[in-house]
């Protein structure tokens, strides 16, 4: 019952109350005309129609801005007429209405409709709620349909310039298979498919197994970048966090680009990686879900990175953090070729500070970091 509903009942009977106790006839007629019209409302609403509601959300990935649309089919299962109703889309925590009109008895209609994508994240489409009422507006059902989609709205990258030093020496090679093929560094013995360079067959191996084995050479010679998000929800006001995560997911996405090797950690325990590019949605897909985290810090963080292999390229993008929290990545310094400090959100345009071992920028926001990121690469 709608909010019209429960006034009209509670008025109806009031004035019955009133007209009864009074004894005043014209009182209790008044008090009748809108129970009749409750009565003929809820008798309205005991035939329910049964539909059958689809959508497909297409693309269910899209930067911040962009458009995304989902196209809902509302089928009529029933043997009669629907009437108009209105289908309530969840997305996240807010709702999306659609006008769905009268449809005869085995009917279909299809309508398209925009899905909000100003602020990054993972939205949840759905469920879906198609919803009548009566005439009258005083009662109101709905049909639930379970089907959910997920739509990633990802941050808005800059073009920034991959890192073109770090590069590791190591001479056996990745112990990741997704490293790049085709170097010299052996990896590891895989069957041979069509296209596979005959001088490669290990003839040994393919002898044992009854079957053509191939050696899975692997380039080392990669430049490869770490990256170190600090989620400290301390060192961020009003809107910068938001610029950081568009700046990590610059930085990611173009190394990613490059087949550049890259690896993400950030402050709250997140370890995310691509070694060709092949990963760089599912990174994306974190970075728009990602949020502020109250008990982390770099400090915290810096024992761990220490174990992380030598010779990478080190990135650290940070809010307003002072002294104190950077302050943990010198001991780090001396294990990386290069290592920028990018801070975001301080006021000003962004500026580039040379600091011993450490390249250090200063931006207010991402687009004014990913100006001084590329002038600081061309050097």
């Amino acid at each position: 019952m709608t909010r019209f509903g429960r006034a009209a009942l509670v008025l109806a009977l009031g004035c019955i109350a009133i007209g009864v106790a009074l004894n005043y006839r014209e009182l209790i007629l008044v008090g009748i005309a809108p129970l009749v019209v409750v009565i003929v409302a809820a008798l309205w609403m005991v035939a329910r129609p049964r539909l059958r509601a689809e959508r497909v959300v297409r693309p269910n990935r899209v930067v911040e801005g962009d458009a995304a649309s989902a196209m809902l089919t509302v089928t009529n299962m029933a043997r009669r007429r629907s009437p108009a109703m209105v289908a309530l889309e969840t997305f996240g925590d807010s709702a999306v209405s659609v006008s769905v009109p009268s449809l005869e008895a085995g009917g279909s209609h299809s309508r398209p409709y925009r899905l909000p994508t100003d602020r990054r994240g993972g939205f949840k489409v759905g469920p879906l709620t198609v919803s009548r009422s009566d005439p009258f507006h005083l009662m109101r059902t709905g049909q639930e349909q379970k089907s959910t989609e997920t739509l990633w709205v990802h941050p808005a990258t800059h073009i920034v310039s991959p890192f073109p030093n770090g590069t590791t020496r190591d001479l056996e090679g990745p112990t990741s298979g997704e490293a790049p093929q085709g170097g010299i560094a052996f990896h590891t013995l895989r069957e041979y498919v069509v296209g596979d360079d005959l001088r490669l067959i290990h003839w040994k191996s393919s002898a044992k197994v009854d079957r053509l084995m191939v050696r899975h050479n692997v380039d080392t010679y990669q430049p490869r970048t770490l990256v170190i998000f600090d989620v400290n929800a301390a060192v961020y006001e009003g809107d910068s966090f938001e610029e950081a995560v568009r700046v990590v997911a610059s930085l990611m996405v173009a190394n990613a680009k490059n087949n550049f090797p890259i690896r993400l950690r950030t402050t709250a325990g997140l370890v995310l990686g691509s070694e060709t590019g092949d990963q760089i949605d599912r990174i994306l897909d974190h970075l728009a879900a990602i949020k502020v985290n109250k008990n982390a810090s770099l400090s915290k963080l810096a024992p761990q990175v220490a174990t992380e292999r030598a010779g990478f390229s080190l990135a650290v993008i940070t809010g307003q953090a002072g002294v104190a929290e950077l302050a943990a990545i010198g001991p780090l310094r001396a294990r990386f070729s290069n290592v920028t400090i990018g801070r975001v959100g301080v006021r000003g345009r962004g500026g580039v500070f040379e600091l011993p071992g450490a390249v250090l920028i200063n931006a207010g926001t991402s687009g004014e970091f990913a100006q001084a990121w590329n002038r600081r690469i061309r050097r």
